[in-house]
């Protein structure tokens, strides 16, 4: 192996992965993991039901969700947001809804998830905090968001609602994985914790890998070496 040969080889392994790229906009198209596929251009929302995949890469897997229109409220990223408790015909209370992704995973390999929350509370809307709980590798997490947009009297759209970004990692325990967002706002009294821009990326692996490829390539060098 050339000196040049080998640097590149150091290099590859030294370099982390900045820039990786969302696995769902990878398998789906750009823009699914914010729910900017298909663009139906809804001038405000609509309703999914339980088994619905009208949105590109998702899958409403509890009772049913809210797609929201940025003309209703700001979303994170794009122009759509889930409103996770949909609306209920007749004007019955909302009730906790869900959606899921599915995604290629390689067992034992860790995966980070990046997504964005939001609420409001206003009359007839009151519940604080929002919570929804967040399934991946078979783990699940509850999430909780005090929400300090408020509002009272008649509301006028778009709202200006402030998002947070939420991190987690988890560990792939097979060829595929399911992540699901899953609504635990239960009263019925509205809307329930907004969910955008939803990102799964690969976790490059840790750096005591790393320094053992960096071993590994060192000791093939010494070994050509010593056989010429």
């Amino acid at each position: 192996m050339h000196r040049s040969q080998l640097l590149f080889v150091l290099s590859a392994l030294c370099l982390p992965n900045l820039h990786a790229a969302n696995i769902i906009d990878q398998i789906y198209g750009p823009g699914a993991g914010s729910f900017e596929v298909p663009d139906p251009s809804i001038g405000t929302y609509a309703t999914y039901q339980s088994g619905s995949t009208a949105i590109t890469g998702w899958t409403v897997n509890t009772v049913n969700i809210d797609w929201v229109r940025d003309s209703i409220w700001n979303a994170s990223n794009g122009h759509y947001s889930i409103d996770m408790n949909g609306t209920q015909p007749n004007n019955q209370p909302s009730l906790p809804g869900g959606i899921q992704t599915m995604i290629p995973t390689t067992a034992g390999s860790t995966y980070r998830v990046t997504f964005d929350i939001a609420g409001f509370v206003s009359a007839g809307n009151t519940t604080n905090p929002k919570t929804m709980n967040v399934t991946a590798g078979g783990i699940t997490t509850s999430f909780s968001l005090t929400t300090t947009n408020i509002y009272s009297g008649t509301l006028v759209t778009p709202l200006a609602l402030n998002w947070t970004t939420v991190v987690f990692n988890f560990v792939a325990t097979g060829a595929s994985s399911v992540v699901s967002f899953v609504s635990t706002v239960t009263n019925g009294d509205g809307s329930a914790m907004l969910l955008d821009n939803v990102v799964i990326e690969a976790v490059p692996e840790p750096a005591s890998s790393v320094i053992f490829g960096i071993g590994v390539a060192g000791l093939a060098l010494r070994r050509r070496r010593a056989a010429r």
